[in-house]
């Protein structure tokens, strides 16, 4: 046993240092692993908070869904509003929205006139995917 341990010092060699078979293997993975998940972190795509109007852009404007559309009307959590004829209707991106877009259960932000409190004047719409 003497002669073996001597051959390993004289070559270099530490079996203590070498990681072979299924440990190797185990390192490998690992080391993927936290590589993925790096890079996944970094790339972050498109999120809620990225979606969501800048907060003072809506300040004084209402939350709700929309629960039903009629004719010349729809519900917000059950209320009836009106829109005025020239309504800023906006998507979650600030591009212009078609009301024939509209839909039940899309979230809206909306501003009512000071005058008529269900005359909508401003509204934001968050459409469900």
């Amino acid at each position: 046993m003497g002669d073996w341990y001597r051959q390993e010092k004289t070559k270099g060699l530490h079996r203590g240092n070498q990681i072979t078979g299924p440990s190797r293997l185990f390192l490998r993975a690992g080391i993927m692993l936290l590589v993925v998940t790096v890079l996944s972190v970094m790339a972050v795509g498109n999120t809620q908070a990225d979606d969501q109007p800048l907060p003072t852009m809506t300040v004084g404007y209402q939350n709700g869904t929309i629960t039903a559309i009629h004719e010349k009307t729809f519900d917000i959590d059950g209320r009836t509003y009106g829109v005025v004829p020239d309504v800023v209707m906006l998507d979650q991106h600030g591009e212009t929205l078609d009301a024939g877009r509209l839909m039940v259960s899309a979230e809206v932000k909306f501003h009512v006139k000071k005058e008529q409190s269900n005359m909508i004047d401003k509204m934001i719409v968050t459409l469900p995917f």
